[in-house]
């Protein structure tokens, strides 16, 4: 399997894992599906080739192992630009996640804020030197 960053004209494909994923998971991501589903085209052109890109793994492929694989990955390209961490946010209650994060060497910022999908949860930021 090859990772690599999605190209722009990956767009459509973003836009729907993303949906998908927050139609799966929505308590796992700070926006909402309804939120995301009304952003146009050009939102996830820019996003594709945005430096700030949120980890995606399709709903029916997590479980094997690629969450780490893309953080190594993105660790990998992050030290080739010059980055001396990398910074994360996830949703306090989702366990697996923060698991997954903690054992490839993130820790918890201290910093909160409220979840956009859900004003009554916080997401966490978390954090790992390179």
């Amino acid at each position: 399997m090859e990772i690599r960053p999605v190209r722009r004209e990956e767009a459509a494909s973003l836009r729907e894992l993303r949906l998908r994923a927050l139609g799966d998971a929505p308590h796992a991501y700070s926006a909402s599906l309804e939120s995301e589903e009304r952003l146009p085209l050009s939102y996830w052109e820019d996003w594709a080739t945005s430096k700030d890109k949120v980890m995606l793994v399709a709903p029916g492929a997590r479980g094997r192992g690629l969450a780490r694989r893309l953080l190594e990955a993105r660790a990998d390209w992050a030290r080739q630009l010059g980055a001396v961490r990398l910074e994360l946010a996830v949703a306090e209650h989702n366990e697996a996640a923060k698991a997954l994060y903690r054992g490839l060497g993130f820790v918890p910022t201290g910093e909160r804020r409220s979840m956009a999908s859900d004003p009554t949860r916080a997401g966490i930021f978390m954090t790992r030197p390179l």
